[in-house]
């Protein structure tokens, strides 16, 4: 044993876990037909069915034994793969090397060597087959020197010729395999890297989207403050004299300079990435979401159905720009529609591994056919007539990318119901 693990290359086994696996169930298998070939053949032996020699009948008694406790300790994990492989080729190489020299009427006895060849170049990689052809090849040779083999000079030539043809196609074979394993391997990659580049495009093109329509909100927030500013000046003007009442108008100046400040300082936040996560109250968050959300949301009923403790360990600015782009949907939905009364309620679920936000709308659901491509991109929903399709597939990406969790639709008895689950943490303990 020490020999052949010495003398032969190191048996290769695959990268991937499942070729692996398939690679030492393909072991077990032929294990347990060496095992059945072999038993049977000394069973026919010892009922004088084959005129074995008693010493040829015992070896081949113990090669079985040994396969069948080689099968055992592997399935059980006694043993590793490699010394299995390496325990096979060693007592079938000795077993079949006096195979040789006794069974000297068979000339087909031969072919077990091209079995045991393709066994080593399936099992151990193209380089260990080459490994144990060598030493056939030399075992033959050196039969051939000191053991009358009964074979003619044809017989003899035309193993040793077919042998090595056999062995250079086995080589050649699992050599292109490998090369376009590689080959194709190196397009996976290659696909991958355009996959990642493409979403980052699509995310900071959709973040270009989200600042526009920001800017939009924001000059919607600031348009009422700026009214008021000016009608405070106007007045002021008038009342010059009166000490009083400029004061009052300076300090209602300033709250308003203070709540547009605010409002920049709150977006200027949500575009900023959180390397660190952080706890974050739910219910706050969805709060900060309908501030931002003001105008686009004015005539929709909003229902929070969050208990106020609830909190979340995560990016915050991550969650708050997913239900945006959620809250955006169900709104563009409701107004597209002309729903009555239109309502959109945010709720969340829990149990031990998950924490469920959902938010349902009542503006009739999404149809079956868009439903199951929805997350794709450039489908989206089709309720604005600008839209690029992308908010719901940058929503799953951040989700399931960034937040580690699972983003998906279904149908609720009044509309569609959007689920973002993701794994709890310790933030509430």
């Amino acid at each position: 044993m020490l020999l052949i693990e010495r003398y032969l290359p190191k048996v290769v086994l695959m990268e991937d876990a499942h070729a692996q696996k398939v690679q030492e169930k393909l072991l077990k298998i032929i294990l347990v037909i060496t095992c059945v070939i072999a038993a049977f053949t000394v069973g026919l032996a010892w009922f004088d069915m084959l005129p074995f020699s008693s010493l040829y009948t015992e070896i081949l008694a113990l090669y079985t034994l040994l396969n069948m406790f080689s099968y055992y300790a592997l399935h059980k994990g006694y043993i590793q793969y490699s010394f299995t492989v390496n325990f096979l080729m060693f007592f079938s190489l000795v077993t079949f090397a006096m195979m040789s020299a006794e069974v000297n009427y068979d000339a087909l006895r031969m072919l077990w060597f091209f079995l045991l060849s393709f066994a080593a170049y399936i099992l151990g990689g193209k380089w260990y087959g080459v490994g144990v052809s060598v030493v056939i090849v030399s075992i033959v040779a050196v039969s051939l020197l000191i053991v009358d083999l009964h074979l003619s000079h044809y017989e003899i030539f035309t193993f040793f010729a077919s042998f090595i043809a056999f062995s250079a196609f086995a080589f050649y074979f699992l050599w292109k395999i490998h090369i376009d394993n590689q080959t194709f391997q190196a397009h996976i990659d290659q696909e991958i890297i355009k996959r990642q580049t493409q979403e980052q495009i699509l995310l900071r093109h959709q973040r270009m989207v989200h600042m526009g329509e920001m800017i939009d909100a924001i000059a919607h927030q600031w348009r009422q403050p700026l009214m008021q500013g000016n009608m405070i000046l106007l007045n002021m003007q008038e009342e010059l004299d009166n000490t009083t009442y400029i004061e009052e108008k300076i300090d209602a100046l300033s709250k308003l300079n203070q709540h547009m400040s605010q409002t920049i300082d709150d977006f200027r936040t949500l575009l900023h990435d959180q390397k660190e996560k952080k706890v974050f109250g739910l219910k706050v968050c969805m709060m900060e979401v309908a501030t931002l959300m003001t105008y686009q949301l004015k005539n929709i009923d909003i229902i929070y159905d969050i208990q106020e403790k609830e909190q979340i360990l995560g990016y915050k600015n991550e969650c708050i720009q997913v239900m945006i782009i959620l809250l955006s949907n169900a709104s563009d939905a409701l107004i597209y529609r002309k729903i009555h009364a239109p309502k959109i309620i945010i709720s969340h679920k829990k149990d031990k591994q998950w924490i469920q936000i959902e938010v349902l709308d009542n503006a009739g659901g999404i149809d079956e056919a868009i439903r199951k491509k929805l997350f794709d991109p450039y489908v989206g929903t089709q309720h604005k007539e600008k839209a690029t399709g992308l908010g719901l597939y940058i929503a799953k990406i951040i989700v399931e990318e960034t937040m580690h969790g699972i983003l998906s639709v279904s149908h609720a008895e009044e509309g569609a119901k959007f689920i973002i689950k993701l794994k709890r943490q310790d933030a509430n303990t």
